[in-house]
């Protein structure tokens, strides 16, 4: 009878092949990165090649020390272990060690850098100008090589007066990076006018602390003009496209960092004092010669000439402001006379109108007069309490006062009777 296996006990042995057949226990595999997406944690992508495809994971931790970046279309070359996924029955292989296929690891991680740096704008920033008349130059090398010795024997060659102030650091292996960031932070705090940083020739491992991404964004940070000065003419490194000059040896650096030589300078100059005392000669003799022009001329040798056509043109403006002012004051008193003539016939009809209006008004107010009224026979009655209007406001002896047209008479009540 058929005995009919689970999906699931198959998937068990099949795993178990693939977890002790010796010929599965490592795999060197090689082919084209396809899929790759990066992850936050563990990363999957397939490997192919022209006719068949592959899954593929590694591990965090083994991604974490890859030193350059997985890509699509990548050739690469692995080493690892085959897996098998029991809940969906696929297989992978899981990447103990991957490399470029064809191009050495810091080869490849060089140009992802380079390509990402020049992306962001740091290789085509504007440069700083080194100064041509340095008077500190701060280098940061090995305190051992050849490279200080160059720079040193080439300044003093060229511009003895500007001082060197060595900043040494390890510039190969582990501490290199940490080492030559620390000694950027000091330089940077100084108050230095240019910066040389290198190290002589050597192998890629060995130039490759100048191909760090921290050493680049410090050195593009720096308030003082950079020169780079790392290995042989033929090599090239991530801090020599972020310097603000590359030389190609280290007298070449010291040939930058000191533009114009001490004899230059001093011809210089010395040109420039002939310069200015022939500029200074030559305006002597144009002004003395302008002098000459000046003190011949009237002006000065006759100066009672300049106040000639002054004095003419003043009395001519005093004759004819006196004028003016004797035509104004004699139009003024004809005016005068025609106003007072054609005023006082005015004044007199005004007064005449306004006493006319005055008695009119008089008599008017005479009509309503109560003096008026009195002398028609009329008499005013006040008591303490004011005008006695009713007897209702007297009592008998209360004392009155009764005002006539011509006079007052005080009496005193001894009878009340009402009409």
């Amino acid at each position: 009878m058929i005995e009919y296996l689970t999906v699931t006990a198959l998937t068990k042995y099949l795993k178990r092949k693939f977890t002790v057949d010796p010929h599965l226990q490592k795999i060197y595999l090689t082919g084209e990165v396809s899929n790759f997406r990066p992850r936050a944690k563990h990363q999957y992508f397939s490997i192919k090649d022209a006719h068949a495809t592959i899954g593929a994971a590694i591990w965090q931790g083994v991604y974490a020390r890859l030193p350059f970046k997985l890509v699509d279309g990548m050739k690469v070359n692995v080493t690892g272990h085959m897996d098998l996924l029991e809940t969906s029955g696929s297989y992978s292989i899981i990447v103990d060690k991957i490399e470029p296929d064809g191009v050495g690891a810091l080869a490849l991680q060089f140009e992802q850098l380079k390509h990402k740096l020049a992306e962001i704008g740091l290789f085509s920033r504007p440069k700083k100008v080194i100064p041509q008349f340095p008077k500190k130059i701060a280098v940061i090398t090995s305190p051992s090589g050849a490279v200080i010795r160059d720079i040193m024997t080439t300044v003093a060659r060229r511009y003895p007066i500007a001082g060197i102030y060595l900043y040494p650091a390890v510039v190969q292996g582990a501490q290199a990076v940490p080492d030559l960031l620390q000694q950027l932070d000091a330089v940077a705090q100084g108050d230095y006018d240019v910066l040389i940083i290198g190290r002589g020739g050597g192998s890629m491992e060995d130039l490759w602390a100048f191909n760090d991404e921290k050493l680049a964004y410090r050195l593009a940070d720096m308030p003082l003009p950079v020169i780079s000065s790392v290995g042989h003419e033929t090599d090239t490194t991530i801090a020599d496209f972020v310097a603000d000059q590359r030389a190609a040896t280290p007298t070449a650096a010291a040939e930058l960092a000191t533009p114009i030589t001490l004899p230059q300078v001093w011809n210089g100059l010395t040109d420039w004092q002939t310069r200015m005392v022939n500029s200074v000669s030559h305006k002597i003799t144009e002004l003395e010669s302008r002098l000459q022009r000046v003190q011949g001329r009237y002006v000065l040798t006759e100066p009672n000439r300049l106040y000639e056509g002054v004095m003419q043109r003043l009395d001519l403006a005093q004759n004819r402001l006196v004028s003016n002012m004797g035509q104004q004051v004699e139009r003024a008193e004809h005016q005068f006379a025609l106003v007072q003539q054609r005023l006082q016939p005015a004044i007199s009809q005004t007064f005449t109108k306004k006493d006319e209006h005055f008695r009119q008004l008089v008599a008017h107010l005479n009509l309503v007069s109560p003096l008026e009224v009195l002398a028609r026979g009329y008499s005013v009655t006040t008591g303490e309490q004011g005008i006695i209007q009713s007897i209702d406001d007297l009592a008998v002896g209360d004392h009155i006062e009764v005002r006539l047209h011509d006079g007052h008479v005080k009496a005193t009540i001894t009878e009340k009777r009402k009409a």
